[in-house]
Parts: C-alpha cells; structure tokens; sequence
C-alpha cells in the first residue's frame, strides 16, 4: 500500500515545497528544459502550488508564473506570481488568464487530475478529457514554438491523444518522472515547438 509518507513527501517538506509533485517537474524540466529564464508560464489546476513553486525558481524574476485552480493557494507570495481562482473553463476566468499571457505563454503546464474512483477505465478517460481541456488552452494561449506539458492516466486513449498533439508540436516525450509513485499508472506528456 502507498505511503504518503514517502521519501519524496517528506523531502518536500523538508524543503518547503507545497506538495512532492515538484520533484516531477524538476526532473522533467532538468531533462527536456521547457522552463527557462524570463519565461511566461502557465500552471493549470496549480493548487497545492508545488508546480508553480518549481516554476517560479526556474524563470526568476524577469519570468513570470500565473496559476489557476478552484482551490486556494496559499504562502506563494513572489510579485511575479498571479493567481486566479476559479474555474478555467468560465468564461471569465479564461479571459483574465488571456490577459495575464499578453501576447502568449511559452510553457503551459498542467498537473490537473482528476477525482479517482478506482474504476481505471473510467480514472483514465476522465483523466483525458483535463489533458484535452489543457491542450485546447495551449491552442489558445501558448506562443508560437512553446511548450506544453500534461499529466495524464494512461490507457487506450493516450495514442490518439498524443496524435493529436503531434499535429501541432514538433517534439513529442511521453514520460514517467521517477517520482512518480510505483504504483501509479500516470504519465506525462511533453510537447515541445509549438508549431
């Protein structure tokens, strides 16, 4: 059984990351370097902020990190962070998101995940429809030869997923981070260049 307790938990606590899950995108990023200096990011369904926390060291202070999530975030207080609360697909919300891009994002990121049930057909199709919500955002938001990352529960739907990515970035990575829990059927995906 999974301990939530693990290395990487208690490493996060340590370390003042609001959640383990910044381990992953430190790995990733370290590996395919989607986030750099001066970068504008978007972090999708940000909430605890452990994503928006890692992203928020690698573009520094002349980058900029805006999150977004029903839930609060709370202790991120860097002047070059926004955070909106709420719901992404409101209308609203999406246009405050649009402005804050101002002339678009370079990376989107999205840790979004759904409320499991333990049904893993079900998990992954409801997992893919918020990878799919995501990647309608990056049409929307992301610069041209940005990038675009999303976590997603693999099954028979990520080959078309991806296809569809491929129509649109140049550089495609599907990828588990090894901070991700062994027993975990979740994977990522790392779209590069957007076309």
């Amino acid at each position: 059984m999974y301990s939530r307790k693990d290395s990487y938990y208690l490493k996060a606590k340590k370390e003042g990351y609001k959640s383990r899950a910044a381990y992953k995108l430190l790995e990733l990023n370290q590996k395919y370097k989607f986030i750099r200096k001066d970068y504008k990011a978007l972090d999708l369904g940000a909430a605890p902020g452990g994503w928006s926390q890692v992203a928020l060291e690698l573009v520094g202070t002349g980058g900029s990190v805006t999150a977004v999530d029903m839930e609060e975030i709370v202790g991120i207080n860097a002047s070059n962070f926004t955070f909106i609360h709420g719901n992404m697909l409101d209308s609203v919300i999406a246009d405050k998101l649009e402005t804050n891009a101002s002339g678009g994002y370079d990376i989107i990121i999205s840790d979004m995940a759904p409320k499991t049930s333990g049904i893993r057909i079900k998990d992954h199709a409801d997992s893919i429809k918020l990878a799919q919500t995501a990647a309608t955002m990056a049409d929307k938001m992301l610069k041209k030869g940005g990038a675009f990352l999303v976590k997603l529960f693999d099954g028979e739907d990520r080959p078309a997923f991806v296809d569809e990515l491929r129509k649109k970035y140049k550089n495609i990575h599907q990828t588990r981070p090894d901070a991700t829990r062994k027993n975990s059927f979740e994977m990522y995906i790392v779209a590069l260049s957007r076309l």
